[in-house]
């Protein structure tokens, strides 16, 4: 035989051999594959039962037999034993074994089904309950690292340090979840231990520097006076952390440490520093101005405020050396905007507009409130471009305020609250600004029509917080308020420029019958009896003037008042 035919019988050996193999292999896994199409292979576990050589209808009776009898019995989870039914709300014994199953089939190997596989059952969790066991094993186990302490007045003791503790309710959560699959009888927390970031090894090496700051008093000066820290409250303040204190960046990761630290409580310098801001800290006080015979007169001299700057001195006490013991506090001189100096340029020179109204018949409460309301007022200087609201400069409406008990409008019914008559004061203020031209931003109507308002329409009711009186200072000067009582008669007198336009009121668009005045227009009033009785309508325009008397605005203020019937008290 030629060496070529050798050589050609040779390769037709090997690919008939190679063919025999595939053919064995390939039989061998289809023999494989039917055998268990619907039977589990050797080594096969489904929530830690046994299942191999078992078909599905076996698996899942197994599997019914070991959840009948890991449903009957407790879990322990930490110290705590819990029944497996406030864990587990239900287990689907048939997708456990669906499963397991195909993942089997999905082995293409020979021998795949000899290999073995650990399935967990398909459970669905108690979420609630769980997320409640969670929760409360967190707020027992939680606790913040403690770091340690230099004592320098229990010569030099160091109160050690002490680690915290954290349960990660993530992990814990994946970690249960994972071991009811798997019916285990015992499941764990995740939890980690918190290091100090501020141990007693750093304590010791930094006894005597801690000494050496808080050995010698701080002397502080300022324009308002000399004060001192001494040693035993610096000492007090003693409380050492690190400026970049170790921090968890994973779950057992610790950030380096810087060797730079603080050596005071901030909290406690805080404190301090609110004590001596009570000592050093005065708020300006304007000039007190009345207006007599034509004239502005000074009835009380104004007052310097000042003010300290404690972020500058909490950052100069935090870093004070053990050389430098002397520290310039920074103290802010505030200006009071109105100084027997400055009148004149505050344009404070004539009487720019008065309001008044009559409380006639009022009972005595009311007329204390109406008052004591009015007091407030008295002297209020209102800054150029101002919106000047009523209620903030009101105040509280309180006992303590000086108020009695007297009828107000609230929602449905008329009661008697603290307070009572202050939309005396309010109706007041609103005419003496409608007086003098001034925009009017906000303005409420009362519920229903009041005799102390007449004429009807010309009313400001107020509550704390809202409905508010709000009107702009619109004259380019400061404006002066004085109040006054003259028998039955509360007037709001208003000081200052006035402004280059003026205002006149009617009942009609067109300006017929205007009065100069707000107290003496002639209101429109229809609508009578539209909203139940005593009901009614009543519109007023303000018609604005320029200084060459030609018209640019007219405002309309129109009052919807229901029937008293529906305000009973």
């Amino acid at each position: 035989m030629t060496k070529n035919k050798k050589n050609n019988q040779t390769l037709r050996n090997i690919y008939l051999t190679i063919g025999a193999i595939f053919c064995v292999y390939f039989l061998l896994l289809t023999i494989q594959a039917i055998f268990f199409e619907e039977r589990f292979g050797l080594n096969t576990y489904i929530a830690g039962v046994d299942v191999s050589l078992k078909d599905k209808k076996e698996a899942e009776q197994t599997l019914q037999t070991a959840w009948l009898n890991y449903k009957n019995q407790k879990i322990t989870l930490g110290n705590e034993n819990y029944p497996t039914t406030d864990l587990i709300t239900r287990v689907d014994l048939g997708k456990s074994v669906e499963d397991a199953l195909s993942r089997q089939q999905s082995k293409y190997l020979l021998f795949g089904a000899y290999v073995g596989s650990k399935n967990k059952a398909k459970i669905v969790t108690n979420d609630t309950g769980l997320s409640q066991i969670l929760s409360r094993r967190y707020n027992e186990v939680a606790t913040k690292p403690v770091n340690a302490k230099i004592d320098l007045e229990k010569n030099k003791n160091i109160v050690l340090d002490m680690s915290g503790k954290r349960v990660l309710m993530v992990e814990s959560r994946e970690n249960i979840i994972s071991d009811l699959g798997n019916f285990n009888k015992s499941t764990s927390y995740a939890e980690i231990t918190l290091p100090a970031a501020f141990s007693a090894s750093d304590a010791e090496a930094l006894v005597s520097q801690a000494e050496a700051i808080t050995s010698r008093p701080i002397n502080l000066t300022s324009i308002r006076g000399d004060f001192a820290v001494s040693s035993a409250q610096l000492r007090d303040w003693l409380e050492i952390t690190p400026v970049n204190p170790k921090t968890l960046i994973l779950v057992d990761t610790i950030a380096p440490q810087s060797d730079s630290y603080h050596f005071f409580s901030t909290k406690k310098i805080n404190a301090w520093l609110n004590e001596l801001s009570v000592k050093i800290n005065q708020v300006p006080v304007n000039a007190k101005l009345s207006f007599q015979n034509g004239t502005i007169a000074v009835t009380a001299l104004s007052t310097t405020g000042y003010k300290l700057d404690q972020t500058d001195l909490l950052s100069r006490i935090e870093n004070i050396g053990s050389d430098n013991r002397s520290l310039e506090l920074k103290v802010t001189v505030l200006k009071p905007d109105v100084t027997e100096d400055n009148l004149t340029s505050l344009g404070l020179t004539e009487l720019v507009s008065t309001g008044w109204s009559n409380f006639a018949g009022s009972p005595k409460n009311r007329i204390h409130n109406v008052i004591t309301g009015a007091s407030k007022f008295n002297g209020v200087l209102i800054k150029p471009g101002e919106n000047f609201s009523f209620n903030t400069t009101l105040g509280p409406v309180e006992a303590y305020t000086g108020y009695l008990p007297e009828l107000v409008i609230l929602q449905d019914k008329t009661v008697p609250q603290y307070g009572g008559g202050l939309c005396q004061v309010s109706s007041t203020a609103f005419r003496a600004a409608l007086n003098a031209g001034f925009p009017i931003l906000e303005r409420t109507m009362h519920a229903y029509p009041v005799s102390y308002y007449k004429p009807y329409g010309v009313d400001a009711t107020i509550y704390l917080p809202k409905p508010d009186l709000v009107f702009t200072n619109d004259s380019g000067h400061y404006v002066l308020i004085q109040t006054r009582i003259e028998g039955t008669k509360l007037i709001f007198d208003f000081f200052g420029t006035k402004p280059d336009h003026s205002a006149k009121f009617s009942g009609n668009m067109n300006g017929a019958g205007a009065a100069s005045v707000v107290e003496g227009v002639n209101p429109s009033i229809y609508d009578a009896g539209a909203r139940g009785r005593g009901s009614f309508t009543a519109t007023f325009y303000r018609l604005i003037y320029n200084n060459t008397n030609k018209a640019i605005r007219t405002d309309t203020f129109t009052s919807k008042y229901d029937s008293p019937d529906k305000f009973p008290h």
